[in-house]
């Protein structure tokens, strides 16, 4: 199964073609606005590479959330015009569960995705790995920092990635101490999006278009105005 995959849902974008779960290319970018320009330009470029066209895509993968509301909007957009056009189904995947994909190594047991929500929050969840696969022990959302390291209670080393890591390290150190371990893996995720979505499909969840929705974890600026409106 061919997969298109896209991120835009941090300033790391990219765009990917997995097919059997190996990643054929992928395409990244630095964003610092909004990904509207730059995530056409590496798409083309994509096909380019592989000699591969949209018609030969047998789904979509994106990237739904969580992270900028403006990134998630642009690449929701997309994957939903791409599916309209090629008539392929789209699967949404949490840009947590990438994350964390990316730190299935041997003797890894938990794992904590941590994105820069902003506003002094993280969007994070706490993973255990079995052989299963990846079962949330702390649900995904968005919190305030020092409460979502509270709730980390468990003994094992907490191997943590994301842009929340960047922003919260000193914190992250100072609570859990010797416990965290810092990892090193790029924030591209257009392969492990790929990868998850192309599990997917083959199951049968892909979606069509208009059924696709993002992953926020809290009201955008936008809805948190309206709200404020109306209690007036």
């Amino acid at each position: 199964m061919l997969v298109l995959s896209l991120d835009t849902t941090t300033r790391f974008g990219s765009v990917g073609l997995v097919e059997g779960r190996k990643l054929l290319a992928e395409i990244n970018y630095l964003s610092p606005f909004n990904h509207s320009r730059q995530v056409f330009e590496a798409l083309e470029a994509l096909f380019k590479i592989t000699g591969k066209k949209i018609n030969e895509v047998d789904g979509l993968a994106v990237a739904a959330g969580p992270g900028s509301f403006t990134g998630i909007r642009i690449g929701l957009s997309l994957a939903k015009s791409l599916s309209l056009a090629s008539d392929r189904p789209v699967a949404a995947v949490s840009a947590l569960n990438a994350l964390a994909m990316k730190l299935l190594w041997p003797g890894v047991k938990i794992i904590a995705p941590v994105i820069d929500a902003r506003k002094g929050e993280i969007f994070a969840c706490l993973y255990q790995v079995k052989k299963s696969g990846l079962h949330e022990i702390v649900p995904a959302g968005a919190y305030e920092p020092e409460t979502f390291l509270a709730t980390i209670s468990v003994e094992q080393p907490v191997y943590f990635i994301g842009t929340g890591v960047d922003v919260y390290l000193p914190l992250i150190q100072t609570k859990l101490g010797k416990r965290a371990v810092i990892t090193e893996r790029s924030y591209y995720l257009a392969a492990e999006i790929g990868q998850l979505g192309e599990a997917l499909l083959a199951q049968g969840k892909g979606l069509k278009p208009e059924e696709v929705e993002p992953i926020y974890y809290r009201p955008s600026q936008a809805e948190e105005k309206k709200t404020v409106q109306a209690r007036r």
